[in-house]
């Protein structure tokens, strides 16, 4: 590095030459130094400032004295630097072409980029969606069948016809071992074809729904329609009746006089509301197996309170119980207590309870004497239709207080009791009788006794017993209750010991005849058959399949008034023949179906030699099946299904 100073170069004019001007600072004046001490920073030589040393020899021009040579000058020490570590810098990555580019033109090529992107997108929506406008997205799958590219109406039309074996496939029900099966369309299950189809998108579709038609499937649940009623119905007759095992509670009857235990016995009920819910979610998997839910019930009464009140029982008929008025007294004997005594669960206690009013129906007048004695309302038939018998106020027996004090007599075993009486309106009133709805005959029928004239009598006799009898809405009618034991005190003659299934009691001869009367007036009024037991042999003069065998006291014959309306029993013995008829207020249109028979069998006769050999035509055996449905407004509403087994029995040839 050399210092700016005046040019060291000789002059191009010889001429010019001379001696060089002591070299100032530009800037600062320099004053003069003591000697030895230099103006130069320390470690810079002053020879950096020094003219070029002249040859050897060579003389200044201009005869100028040449200077004698300089002492030499101590050893030059060289300018400390301090040591400092290098860096070595990043090297920059090259430069793209486009950044040397103008900004505003590269804003300009990325928005025209992004412009034609957004135009490609839209056009790969539009023209697939404007093609699958209006019409169901193509791969819409119900049920494995595919209805993509369709109109609604040929989408519903293909659903239809693809389905209609699956819509009609009975479902399969079991509990434990036990299947059954549920036909659909009794059980009102269908599938809402339009419905199903409106739940599929076939307007404008959206850009994930055109996404989702072009790279795969989607499958939409059917619609199924259910009617609540008639799934209700199927299940509690279908499922619910063969399946559940009511539960039994601890009870005491009476067969005659003798007091008979009824043990506890838990039950098993079907949970209706689940067991629909399960049948709907099943409707159209032909996979799926409905488990029916049941749960156990348990009875409140147990053992230990049957036997209390099986001793109780015992006692409370071991004798008759007198009835008194102060004036008059009607004795009441153990028959008739047995047979209007029964006992009803209050919580895990059985208490008994007395119908005062169907025991003293008979003895009443007597124990009110001569006074004036009141009289229920009635009807009365009269040009084919019913007419109301006005009631009258006067004396009456409270039953409810005679029920009451004969429970307490019971209890402290006394066996005599007053009878409390009391003025007033009769029991049943006018009022209470219109309110019956008592219009119309709703069934009846009629049989033939002209074979079985030894019956006449008995069959008169229970038609008088039966005759004008009321049947409220939820009572429940039984045979055997309302016309009572068979006995020559109640006017029947030639009664006998029975043997009907198992069932060991006493009849008199024509009272199946009477109940097979009874039971199909009841069929053909549109009431429910609760109980009844058919006979092991067919009557040629009685319907096939809808016969009923009774005994006293049992088997019986009962039915359920399960309308709103009271139900009048009217029944006569008129000629040969014996009429009832049931009025009241009709709901339904029955359809009574012709028998079916099956299962014939014929034995082969019997061959008798003898005097006293008697010959006798056989009866073939054979199975009758009848079925009652019941319509409202044309829709079947229910079935129930009569069944009658019948043995063949052999005939007898007499040969001499």
């Amino acid at each position: 590095m050399r210092n700016t100073g005046a040019p060291v170069d000789p002059p191009t004019d010889p001429s010019g030459a001379g001696p060089a001007p002591p070299r100032k600072h530009p800037v600062r004046r320099v004053a003069s130094l003591p000697r030895g001490v230099s103006a130069l920073p320390r470690g810079v030589s002053a020879d950096i400032f020094a003219e070029p040393a002249v040859p050897a020899g060579a003389r200044p021009s201009g005869g100028e004295k040449i200077p004698p040579p300089a002492p030499p000058a101590p050893p030059v020490e060289p300018w400390r630097v301090p040591d400092r570590p290098v860096r070595e810098e990043p090297a920059l990555p090259p430069q793209d072409l486009d950044d040397l580019q103008d900004p505003d033109h590269r804003g300009r090529t990325l928005r025209a980029a992004l412009i034609g992107l957004a135009v490609l997108l839209l056009l790969l929506y539009l023209v697939p969606a404007v093609a699958m406008a209006g019409k169901i997205l193509p791969g819409t799958m119900v049920l494995g069948v595919d209805i993509g590219g369709q109109s609604t109406t040929e989408a519903v039309a293909t659903l239809r016809e693809r389905l209609y074996a699956q819509t009609r496939t009975p479902l399969i029900v079991r509990q434990g071992t036990r299947r059954l099966t549920v036909d659909p369309a009794q059980a009102g299950l269908t599938l809402d074809a339009e419905a199903t189809v409106r739940a599929a998108q076939s307007g404008f579709p959206s850009p994930p729904e055109v996404w989702s038609a072009l790279t795969g499937s989607r499958e939409v649940r059917p619609v199924v329609s259910v009617d609540r009623r008639k799934l209700d119905e199927i299940v509690a007759r279908t499922i619910a009746a063969p399946l559940e095992e009511p539960t039994r509670e601890g009870d005491v009857s009476f067969d005659g006089v003798t007091p008979v235990p009824v043990y506890p016995r838990p039950g098993r009920i079907v949970d209706r509301k689940a067991t629909a819910d399960q049948i709907v979610r099943g409707y159209l998997d032909p996979e799926v197996v409905v488990v029916v839910p049941t749960t156990r019930d348990l009875p409140h009464i147990t053992r230990a309170e049957v036997r209390r009140v099986l001793r109780w029982a015992d006692r409370a008929v071991a004798a008759p119980l007198t009835l008194t008025n102060g004036a008059t007294s009607v004795s009441l004997p153990p028959q008739t207590l047995a047979r209007h005594l029964t006992f009803a669960p209050e919580g895990a206690v059985l208490r008994p309870r007395f119908d005062a009013e169907a025991a003293i129906a008979g003895v009443e007048p007597a124990l009110l004497g001569t006074a004036r004695v009141a009289r229920d309302a009635a009807f009365a038939i009269e040009d084919g239709r019913p007419v109301l018998v006005p009631g009258e106020p006067g004396d009456r027996v409270d039953t409810g207080r005679l029920a009451a004090d004969v429970l307490t007599a019971l209890d402290r075993g006394t066996r005599t009791v007053a009878v409390p009486i009391v003025n007033g309106p009769p029991r049943f009133t006018d009022d209470a009788a219109r309110r019956m709805g008592i219009r119309e005959k709703v069934g009846g029928f009629t049989t033939s006794f002209a074979c079985c004239a030894g019956s006449a009598g008995n069959i008169r006799a229970a038609a008088a017993l039966l005759d004008g009898r009321l049947v409220e809405p939820g009572e429940t009618f039984s045979f055997n209750q309302v016309v009572g034991p068979r006995t020559a005190a109640a006017g029947f003659g030639g009664v006998g010991p029975t043997l009907i299934p198992g069932e060991t009691g006493t009849d008199a001869p024509g009272m199946d005849q009477v109940a097979t009367t009874m039971l199909n007036a009841v069929v053909r009024a549109g009431l429910r058959v609760t109980d009844h037991t058919p006979p092991e042999a067919h009557a040629s003069h009685l319907p096939v399949g809808t016969e009923a065998a009774l005994s006293f006291p049992h088997p019986d014959l009962r039915w359920k008034n399960d309308s709103p309306y009271g139900v009048l029993v009217k029944a006569s013995a008129a000629g040969d023949s014996l009429t009832v008829t049931l009025w009241s207020t009709r709901r339904y249109d029955v359809d009574l179906q012709k028998p079916v028979v099956t299962q014939r069998v014929s034995l082969p006769p019997v061959i008798r030699q003898g005097p006293g050999c008697v010959p006798e035509r056989g009866r073939p055996g054979f199975t009758a099946t009848v079925t009652r449905v019941l319509r409202r407004d044309g829709e079947v509403v229910s079935r129930q299904t009569f069944r009658a087994s019948y043995r063949a029995r052999a005939g007898v040839v007499c040969t001499s």
